[in-house]
């Protein structure tokens, strides 16, 4: 008769976590066994089946490079090919099956980036192994570990190569994420295309740019 894994056994055996196996099980990607009680048990047959399968795909691995400044003239200055490049430089490319990049110009508080909806699709579909950055706010200003989490809910190796930001253009980002913040609330009150609106967020970005101009105090 053949052997029969629990849950936990058989996420142990596979090097995923038992949620990753329940996905499995709803999208038809394993095929499960029900005991009496109706607990889900993984047959022997279908462990080696899906080892097989992560083998194949640690051979063909696909990494993703995501690179974003906030307004066009930062790319047109060359910060989001420099990004790519410094990627480029500290990864492995030869490693990498298939490398593909992705590029948005957008506020980081923005989550329908549309590079970023397609990695986040690929990564669901199981069709990206790796995600290289080189600062964690290029993915997101605000939440990164709910997106951390997310990749590797689905195997997805997230590589931040980086740590260091720029003082001027991280000021910069700065002013214009609290402008999309306050234009945002003052939208809700006033009406998105309200002349209120736009008067608020000429203010707002006045007052932004005066304080990120002055200078650093020292004691």
């Amino acid at each position: 008769m053949e052997k029969l894994y629990r849950m936990n056994e058989a996420a142990k055996i596979l090097g995923v976590t038992v949620k990753t196996l329940q996905r499995w099980d709803h999208s038809g990607k394993a095929t499960f066994i029900r005991t009496p009680k109706g607990q889900r048990r993984l047959p022997e047959s279908e462990i080696n089946r899906l080892k097989g399968n992560s083998s194949k795909k640690e051979r063909n691995k696909h990494l993703a490079i995501y690179a974003r400044v906030s307004s066009h003239e930062q790319k047109t200055k060359g910060d989001l090919q420099r990004q790519i490049e410094f990627i480029k430089s500290k990864m492995d490319m030869t490693s990498f099956n298939q490398v593909t990049i992705f590029e948005d110009v957008g506020s980081g508080l923005n989550d329908k980036r549309k590079g970023l909806v397609k990695i986040m699709k690929l990564a669901e579909a199981g069709l990206i192994t790796d995600l290289a950055i080189r600062y964690r706010d290029r993915l997101t200003r605000f939440g990164f570990h709910y997106l951390q989490t997310y990749f590797e809910s689905h195997q997805v190796k997230l590589q931040i190569l980086d740590d260091q930001i720029d003082d001027k253009p991280l000021q910069e980002e700065l002013v214009e994420d609290l402008i999309a913040i306050i234009t945002s609330f003052s939208g809700k009150l006033y009406g998105i295309r309200s002349h209120k609106n736009k008067i608020v967020e000429k203010k707002v970005k006045e007052v932004l740019e005066d304080v990120a101009n002055l200078p650093n105090e020292t004691t």
